[in-house]
């Protein structure tokens, strides 16, 4: 059942543990500041105040129990009871995280974490005028060879015209 639990969260972003609390998924958007791009923060909230799943939430693990909803409203309960019963120091969820039992009180420790996977990225600021220029006094010096190099040939011409 832990794995059913857990696409759930990653497919709606929160998952009630009735009277345990709330998982739930937290978004901040990347955003552009004055030296570049703010990286982007999620993270995994455990918010320890008793919640209710939805109708959603129990026709959603029906279906992939394959049983009525009523009877995924037991087991789900059940299932909750035992998981938190109080006998484990440390209840796993494989891919998101795991809760800790510290004398007495339910903590959660995230496996996620943003940071290694998005870091900032900092603009610096460059000067196109130096480019420009530079670019500039380079034409003018290949125009200038160019010229020269015509200039001579056709004075070659000219003179063995002239002597010939």
């Amino acid at each position: 059942m832990k794995e059913i639990l857990e696409q759930y969260f990653i497919e709606q972003g929160q998952l009630d543990l009735l009277s345990w609390g709330c998982l739930k998924s937290q978004k901040k958007q990347a955003s552009f500041t004055d030296k570049g791009i703010e990286a982007p923060v999620e993270s995994i909230q455990f918010e320890p105040i008793a919640s209710t799943p939805s109708k959603h939430f129990y026709t959603f693990l029906a279906d992939q129990l394959g049983i009525s909803t009523d009877q995924a409203v037991i087991q789900y309960e059940q299932f909750i009871q035992s998981l938190f019963d109080g006998h484990q120091e440390q209840v796993d969820f494989e891919s998101l995280g795991n809760f800790v039992f510290k004398n007495g009180i339910l903590n959660w420790q995230s496996y996620f974490v943003s940071s290694n996977y998005y870091t900032d990225v900092h603009f610096n600021k460059l000067s196109n005028e130096t480019d420009i220029e530079d670019a500039i006094d380079k034409e003018k010096d290949n125009w200038i060879l160019m010229a020269s190099i015509i200039g001579i040939i056709s004075l070659l011409a000219i003179l063995f015209k002239f002597y010939h």
